[in-house]
């Protein structure tokens, strides 16, 4: 984009909401995945008009960049909240991430299952960009977690031979397959029993 077309752009107001425009695409992506949704369809979902999208937007891989952003502020936020309260031990905070994980990724007014997993199905090498955006806050979340682990580690919170990073691969795993029970179908009750399993095997200090 030129710098001239991008300050018209900036300056030139928009006739919708953009964070509502936003929430109704993200849960169209989250339910149906990238490739499969035409902007067609996110014309239909959100009621704006195809030019207008096209304006704010670029095009559909800039508009779901921003839906990824989108939901990172709102539905991420939420999930990893306890992550980053410090207010709770390491085993809480990881307790209330698996427990958030599974009211979230079964909640039913939501597409099921964790949206960073679910709109990258089945995208194309043609959409490498896409995929790579998803990835990127994918590790992010997962460097997160392992930065708290580490943090517990630190504190005398985990057993001495633990490795927080692999741990932190594995509660993201946990979370991975949480989130692909949820797409078959499976209820909050049997998600936390999958969390309730894998904390099972919370490496404690002795």
């Amino acid at each position: 984009m030129t710098e001239t077309k991008a300050r018209r752009r900036a300056g030139r107001p928009r006739g919708f909401d953009t964070d509502a425009v936003l929430d109704k695409a993200v849960r169209l992506f989250w339910q149906r995945g990238y490739e499969a949704t035409s902007m067609a369809d996110l014309v239909a979902e959100t009621g704006v008009a195809a030019a207008s999208l096209y304006a704010a937007f670029d095009n559909k891989a800039g508009l779901f960049a921003a839906v990824i952003e989108r939901y990172a502020a709102t539905f991420s936020v939420h999930l990893y909240a306890p992550i980053n309260d410090p207010a709770l031990s390491t085993y809480e905070a990881v307790e209330g991430l698996l427990e958030r994980a599974a009211s979230s990724f079964s909640e039913p007014g939501t597409p099921a299952g964790c949206f960073m997993y679910s709109a990258a199905a089945a995208v194309s090498p043609a959409s490498a960009a896409i995929e790579c955006l998803l990835r990127d806050k994918r590790i992010a979340a997962e460097a997160l977690l392992i930065e708290r682990l580490q943090r517990g580690a630190a504190q005398g919170e985990l057993a001495a031979n633990t490795d927080p990073a692999v741990l932190g691969k594995f509660i993201n795993t946990v979370m991975e397959g949480m989130s692909v029970q949820a797409r078959d179908g499976a209820t909050i009750n049997e998600l936390l029993s999958i969390a309730t399993m894998a904390l099972d095997r919370w490496p404690a200090a002795i």
